[in-house]
This record gives structure tokens, sequence and C-alpha cells, in this order.
């Protein structure tokens, strides 16, 4: 994935890989950008090979669970069982349901 985004003070389109931590490179055109994207990418990860460093797996091959933990206020959390219990919901699928209106 290549986030490309216009940057007004240096007047360029930018464009970054988050999945290749520093990948970055820009364009005067959205299209020139995009082309640069590739050659940076190759140009990281040849760098990466050379280096000995490792190559994220890309996350499009990525097998995911479905599960993740993170930590919250207790209070977030009180409210959050309650608000799901006043909706007939679990936790669990309370909070999927907010993540999932909040995804472009």
């Amino acid at each position: 994935m290549v986030n490309i985004r216009w940057d007004e003070k240096d007047r360029a389109y930018v464009a970054e890989v988050p999945e290749l931590p520093g990948c970055a490179t820009h364009g005067k055109t959205y299209e020139q950008a995009v082309r640069n994207a590739q050659d940076a990418i190759e140009t990281w990860i040849e760098g990466a090979r050379e280096s000995k460093y490792a190559i994220p797996e890309p996350l499009a091959e990525r097998k995911f669970s479905g599960k993740f933990v993170t930590r919250i206020d207790p209070e977030l959390h009180r409210e959050l069982t309650l608000h799901a219990k006043r909706s007939g919901k679990t936790l669990n699928g309370l909070v999927e349901e907010m993540l999932e209106k909040e995804l472009p």
C-alpha cells in the first residue's frame, strides 16, 4: 500500500509506504509520485537485503486472527460495557461495530 498526498509546502505529491519504515518519495504529478514510489520500494528492499535488515511480510499476505488486545481507561471500559448491554450486544460486537463505522 502506498499513501499519496499533496504537500502544499513542498508543492509536490508525497508518496509514503507505511509497511516499510522510512520508505517515501515524491513527484511533481500524482503519476510521477506513483512511479517514484515503486522505485523507492525496490530500493528499500534491496538496501534491506544488503544490510540483512528484516523485510516485513506484506499486510496483504499476513494471516490475521481477528483478535487483538488493547488497554483503555477503566471508566471507558465500564461505559462501553453498559452501552453494549443497553444495545443488546456483546462488548466485542459493539466495539467491532464502532470500529467498522470509523474505517473509510
